[in-house]
């Protein structure tokens, strides 16, 4: 048996090669993923909450290395003799009694585009401590000023007014990023496009639900009087998922975010799930990607 080297599903790694081991297990299981095509939508995640559901457990979506769900999928996916027919069949499979095999579907059944839809509204708990955001850090507003030469204007607006700082002032574009247009500083806004070009290659059914709630705002933070956003950079950006936007402290995220997350991470992007007021709709430029675009 093949083994994982990497999470794969809602919010995991998602290497091709073991999105393709999972997608076999789980076919073998009789819990059909659709297509064997090694790339992680909404079918392999929801084929992985269905066998998570046949056990005793809360599912997540979610298939860890050496985790729960990894060991139930390759116990259940084993070969072993079959005691009643050992003497005729000595490699019959069996399947332990509290995991039953269910036959799989001829063919993926359709699904209404309404159902994909709400299917990737769907709210989640908020990512474990630890498990996203690795080697990353949020920067803090001071760093920010002394990185752009200064404020974003003098005036500290609570819900957004016009940039004035000259250095910041001329980065700033507005372009197309696939799904909407968005306005930041240059460097922020390419790699934006790239990470969403990704999206569009590997989750095509949540790319078009994707909504733009805002990049280059220059406001302060939320609930401050002194603390600047980093959406006053135009270095962070706040998504909708089908029209639907995630409140910041409301301790919830949703199946579209939380698969998101795992491509701005690798691309260098801080996810705000983890900030000590939650903020699951909001992703921002880290300062290891700031670093790199050399301002």
């Amino acid at each position: 048996m093949r083994q994982i080297q990497a999470s794969v599903g809602l919010g995991g790694h998602n290497r091709p090669a073991d999105v393709g081991i999972i997608q076999q297990l789980l076919t073998d299981a009789g819990e059909h993923p659709g297509p064997i095509d090694r790339r992680c939508g909404r079918l392999t995640i929801s084929a992985i909450e269905r066998f998570q559901r046949r056990v005793p457990r809360r599912p997540d979506g979610r298939v860890d290395v050496h985790g729960p769900t990894w060991r139930r999928l390759t116990t259940t996916s084993s070969v072993t003799p079959a005691p009643a027919t050992r003497d005729r069949i000595t490699t019959a499979p069996t399947v332990p009694t509290t995991l039953p095999r269910k036959a799989a579907p001829a063919a993926t059944p359709a699904t209404p585009s309404g159902d994909r839809r709400a299917f990737w509204k769907t709210e989640t708990a908020l990512p474990a401590r630890g498990s996203v955001n690795h080697g990353l850090s949020s920067p803090g507003p001071e760093s920010q000023i002394r990185r752009f030469g200064g404020r974003p204007s003098e005036i500290a607006y609570r819900n957004g007014g016009p940039v004035t700082n000259p250095k910041l002032r001329a980065l700033i574009v507005i372009e197309d990023v696939g799904p909407f247009r968005a306005t930041g500083i240059r460097p922020a806004v390419a790699s934006l496009r790239g990470v969403l070009s990704a999206v569009r290659r590997e989750l095509p059914e949540l790319y078009p639900l994707l909504g733009n709630a805002g990049m280059l705002v220059n406001r302060l933070q939320r609930g401050s009087s002194t603390k600047l956003s980093n959406h006053a950079f135009g270095t962070a950006i706040d998504f909708y998922i089908d029209r639907y936007l995630t409140q910041r402290g409301s301790h919830r995220s949703n199946r579209g975010l939380d698969a998101l997350a795992p491509f701005f991470n690798r691309a260098g992007w801080y996810w705000g799930a983890t900030f000590p007021t939650d903020d699951a709709m909001h992703f921002e430029c880290s300062t290891s990607l700031l670093d790199s675009f050399g301002l």
